[in-house]
């Protein structure tokens, strides 16, 4: 049985056969930039013309070691480029409102970097701004994209399993390393490297509900480097509340197991015909029809770097199209939406409604 292709779950193709239009400009040449996107642009093909940062230096060598033409500390300059067709906005949230400012004085579709913000109210705020300003912006929730959950995600289309009534997430991993950023940021945890799994959840729900409430809990080792917890498990809860919903998601994150040999992270999204089930290289299924048989495919590339060329590519072949991106704005926004909701559950002990978070900073 033959439900899974490579080309099921790969990057995918320009569907423009006008590639110089889409030249890339990418904005922000941090750590992220030099470990992903750029590596997976030049791996598929896709032409970066030209790259900024605030920081001279940064801007100068990621040009060297990745071939780009141009470079510059002034977005402006930037924008004045013609073969700039694309903007890939690679910075940190604070500043994105003040340079999306400056993009609209030449406008070209954004696709930013994951989340669009780290609360909902600056996430309304940027959805906005782009509406007002003409602007397409996309998020680059590239998670979605990695070879195995765009596998499962592809599997779940086809409805081989039945309806889907649980979706659970279990991952064990390190990032408590003295020193780095991400030690000294609120809620790191689950506001910026949780939110790819936050956002999976809501993206493997088949249905067109969204998620209703969240009760979510954290944990602190004593002697930590992070100012805030490692450790979350989360219930979210879809459709109607009131515990009768005809789907949950629980979430399970230990980003604080020192012993590496013990890490993992694993997918299982039950149905009432069978399971799915996925590691990083690995997708399994179980049919309730085939009693003594589970189906094994080992998938081929990686997260880093396929999926950053599969979020961009989708992000392209959308524009080009004049379609809506894969990931708007305002879809981001429930997952920006989620993540706050699961912290104010962590720290007030209770169960938070999507209403309540929505209502409180933003319009749906």
């Amino acid at each position: 049985m033959e439900f899974i292709r490579p080309e099921h779950y790969a990057p995918g193709k320009l569907k423009t056969a006008d590639g110089k239009s889409y030249g890339i400009g990418i904005i922000g040449c941090g750590s992220i930039a030099n470990t992903a996107h750029l590596p997976a642009y030049r791996k598929y093909g896709l032409q970066v013309v030209a790259c900024c940062d605030v920081n001279e230096e940064a801007a100068r060598s990621t040009a060297e070691a990745f071939g780009i033409p141009f470079w510059t500390s002034d977005v402006r300059k930037l924008l004045e480029r013609e073969d700039v067709g694309i903007i890939d906005l690679a910075i940190h949230p604070e500043p994105r409102l003040q340079v999306l400012r400056l993009i609209a004085e030449a406008p070209r579709p954004v696709l930013c970097q994951k989340p669009l913000a780290l609360d909902p109210k600056h996430a309304q705020l940027l959805a906005d701004e782009a509406e007002r300003l003409g602007i397409v912006l996309g998020v680059n929730q590239q998670a979605r994209w990695a070879p195995a959950h765009k596998a499962m995600k592809a599997v779940l289309e086809q409805d081989l399993i039945g309806e889907v009534y649980s979706l659970h997430h279990v991952l064990r991993s390190f990032q408590d390393q003295a020193g780095r950023w991400w030690t000294t940021m609120k809620d790191f945890n689950i506001v910026d490297h949780g939110v790819h799994y936050i956002d999976l959840c809501r993206h493997f729900n088949p249905s067109s509900e969204e998620w209703s409430r969240v009760h979510c809990t954290t944990a602190m080792l004593p002697g930590q480097n992070a100012v805030d917890p490692l450790i979350y498990s989360a219930n979210v809860e879809f459709g109607a509340a009131g515990g009768r919903s005809p789907l949950m998601a629980s979430l399970q994150f230990n980003n604080i197991v020192k012993a590496s040999r013990s890490h993992s992270h694993t997918w299982w999204i039950d149905g009432t015909e069978g399971s799915l089930w996925c590691t990083q290289d690995t997708l399994y299924m179980a049919l309730n029809k085939h009693k003594n048989v589970i189906h094994e495919i080992k998938l081929k590339g990686s997260w880093f770097p396929d999926a950053f060329a599969g979020s961009m590519i989708a992000f392209i072949n959308a524009v080009s199209e004049g379609q809506a991106p894969p990931v708007t704005a305002r879809d981001n926004l429930q997952t920006v939406a989620l993540t706050a909701a699961m912290v104010i559950s962590s720290k007030e002990g209770r169960v938070v409604e999507r209403s309540e978070i929505l209502g409180r900073t933003v319009t749906a």
